[in-house]
């Protein structure tokens, strides 16, 4: 039960990721759609509103698999990726260091160990409050 609710509040989050990242409004022109320059995420980039939500999602994620079991853990690590790469291209190119850390508490989060686990939420802690403080959404 635990685990759908987790999932409904991330689908929730990643919503509002998406939306704040495509404008969240509906567009009237008729012209074609422009031909897509490139599918990488590191090459997206997104307004500082959108960034700061999706770092407080993934902070707030990262919490729950640094308290969750190891097996729980692993399972919730999956909602990383989604929460990420709408903002990781923008991450990237305001601040490197920001970047390397979450990339790196990522690899603790996804580890399948608890105590790693631990690290790698305070390491997005971390990173987050230090992003947030120099690019305030």
């Amino acid at each position: 039960m635990r685990n759908s609710a987790v999932r409904a509040g991330l689908a929730a989050a990643l919503a509002v990721v998406a939306l704040a990242a495509c404008g969240g409004g509906s567009s009237t022109s008729s012209a074609a759609p422009a031909a897509a320059t490139s599918t990488k995420a590191e090459d997206l980039r997104t307004d500082a509103a959108a960034v700061a939500t999706g770092m407080k999602a993934i902070s707030e994620l990262a919490t729950k698999i640094g308290e969750a079991s190891a097996a729980q853990g692993k399972t919730l690590s999956e909602g990383i990726e989604p929460l990420w790469q709408p903002i990781e291209g923008t991450v990237q190119a305001n601040s490197k260091e920001t970047y390397d850390a979450y990339e790196g508490a990522f690899t603790l989060l996804e580890s399948g160990d608890a105590a790693k686990a631990q690290e790698g939420a305070r390491a997005v802690a971390t990173a987050t409050t230090a992003y947030l403080a120099k690019f305030p959404g």
